[in-house]
């Protein structure tokens, strides 16, 4: 009885520290940045602030996989699909979090613009699903999430986010739960050539307080990166490595909360055009 026992409080655990979990920061990079995410540019960006898409100038593919305190009830999945275009970046993603007993889904579609270095702006459509199982039912809810960033200096880079802003509702709910709001604001400071550093806030109107993020990336050497980070609420310690190689980037992440332990993050974004 034990095993089952502790299996069911890690999982009421980890729901209440990540639930909802249509917004969780994806792409090992932000993961092992401490989730600093809304101030970066490229394809994971679409799921964090899609405003960082829109410089992208190749079709790009990312799959992303977590596993979270090593528990497969636990799992986060996401795969991304970006297409450049004359009018700007068009983008799509599916997240999964969860198992066959119990999951949330996400579907979007993306859209981002390039309006000169001092504006870029970014919007997603999100269809969700939530799926309890066989004998209990499911919850659906259509909302947005829209985006912005600013190349302030050639060294500084803002970037603000908001999921649901009108507050939508799950439909199929007796009292018709709304969905969080989600607001995110922070910026990145490249140091030098070789290094930067990202800081952000984040405010879920499902959780107390705010979360607040940092993170440093180093390339060592060539398409080599090392990466560390840390995060409140809940607190969360982090570190990873990136390499690129030709058309691929691969991104590894490790997150230890003092309590639940460690979990694992995998990052792969294929890239093709000039």
């Amino acid at each position: 009885m034990k095993k089952p026992l502790l299996l069911i409080t890690l999982i009421v655990l980890s729901f209440n520290l990540f639930a909802h979990d249509f917004i969780n920061p994806i792409g090992g990079r932000a993961a092992a940045m401490g989730g600093c995410s809304v101030a970066s540019r490229g394809l994971w960006a679409m799921q964090n602030n899609p405003a960082g898409m829109a410089y992208l100038d190749k079709f790009s593919l990312g799959l992303y996989y977590e596993n979270r305190w090593f528990l497969p009830e636990t799992a986060y999945k996401s795969a991304a699909l970006a297409v450049p275009v004359k009018f700007g970046c068009l983008g799509l993603s599916f997240n999964q979090f969860g198992s066959s007993k119990y999951s949330e889904n996400k579907f979007g579609l993306a859209y981002a613009k390039d309006f000169g270095p001092y504006l870029q702006i970014g919007l997603q459509l999100d269809y969700l699903l939530i799926n309890n199982g066989e004998n209990y039912g499911k919850q659906s809810a259509v909302t947005f999430e829209l985006g912005l960033q600013s190349q302030v200096t050639e060294k500084l880079r803002l970037g603000t986010y908001i999921f649901n802003p009108v507050s939508f509702k799950l439909k199929q709910t007796l009292n018709q739960e709304k969905l969080p709001i989600v607001f995110r604001f922070g910026l990145a400071y490249q140091f030098t050539k070789d290094f930067v550093g990202q800081c952000e806030i984040e405010k879920n109107t499902e959780r107390e307080g705010v979360s607040l993020r940092g993170g440093l990336e180093y390339e060592a050497f060539k398409n080599f990166y090392l990466r560390a980070g840390l995060q409140t609420n809940p607190g969360l310690l982090t570190f990873g490595l990136g390499y690129e190689i030709r058309f691929v980037r691969i991104d590894v992440a490790a997150q230890l909360h003092q309590v639940l332990g460690a979990s694992i993050q995998i990052g792969m974004i294929f890239s093709i055009g000039k």
